[in-house]
């Protein structure tokens, strides 16, 4: 009885010793140790080391804190840690105490994107050395720190759109314009136009000044003026006209000279130049 009382208190002692070495945590790393949410352990670790934390080809960014977890495990216990990346040195943590098993956290910061190896090398009390597992992971730049110019895409989608609202040229009216029969003021008036009037655009004088419009459902055409009309949808498949552009700045024909007034006729005043001055008033060409 007694024989079986003390293999039982045995046990009890055993399992209290296996409990408090498995949550052994390093309380000499920099960083406080937190709740983590890691990948479950399916085997711990008596002897070696191994990287838990992240998992191969895992994705971080620029300025991410990364830290990494691993268990360790040496019978002899291990008295300090490095983490290395891309073989090169980065943190040595030195235990306060010989450790034989447990996890371990070493904070990383990426720099610069890239892709690294993360390796993690323990030192024995003896001089010896246990290293872990390669783990490959990526680090990339943040959306907001991309170069690609995204205000290209306005203009391409304001282009659409007024081709879509005018498939073919359109001159709008936004006045009382004259339409001529040719690009200038010297053709004769044929009609004009009323404001918020569209017509399609069949033609444009070879200096863009004057377009020609199908003002009528017979498909006869007139000319009207540039600054009068606004012109919607895409010209460049529009004929240039060259060579007709003809304005009434003087009169074809010379004058007569005037008659030399009576003493007793009154005085005749002279008629007004019928020639248009655009800088006359509003009349329109």
């Amino acid at each position: 009885m007694k024989n079986n009382y003390r293999t039982t208190q045995q046990r009890i002692f055993a399992w209290m010793a296996v409990g408090l070495t498995t949550v052994l945590i390093f309380s000499s790393c920099d960083q406080a140790v937190l709740e983590r949410n890691v990948p479950p352990i399916e085997q711990e670790i008596n002897d070696g080391v191994a990287i838990v934390y992240p998992q191969e080809s895992a994705q971080f960014y620029v300025g991410d804190f990364v830290d990494i977890h691993a268990t360790v495990g040496d019978p002899a216990g291990f008295s300090a840690a490095v983490l290395s990346v891309n073989d090169q040195v980065y943190r040595r943590d030195t235990f306060a105490s010989t450790v034989k098993n447990g996890d371990l956290y070493q904070p990383w910061v990426p720099e610069q994107d890239g892709i690294y190896a993360l390796q993690i090398h323990c030192e024995t009390a003896a001089g010896g050395q246990s290293t872990s597992n390669v783990v490959n992971v990526y680090v990339g730049m943040r959306e907001e720190t991309s170069e690609e110019p995204a205000e290209q895409a306005p203009p391409e989608e304001e282009t659409t759109a007024e081709e879509e609202e005018c498939p073919i040229p359109m001159a709008s009216s936004s006045g009382y314009p004259n339409c001529r029969s040719g690009p200038g003021t010297a053709y004769n008036v044929i009609t004009s136009l009323k404001p918020g009037q569209s017509f399609p655009v069949t033609a444009v004088s070879g200096s863009g000044s004057w377009w020609e419009i199908e003002y009528s459902t017979s498909g006869a055409t007139c000319w009207v003026w540039d600054n009068l009309v606004d012109i919607c949808g895409n010209t460049d498949d529009v004929p240039v006209i060259i060579g007709k552009e003809k304005d009434a700045e003087a009169p074809e024909e010379p004058q007569q000279p005037a008659e030399q007034p009576q003493p007793d006729d009154p005085i005749k005043e002279p008629k007004p130049d019928p020639t248009w001055d655009p800088s006359s008033g509003p009349t329109a060409p």
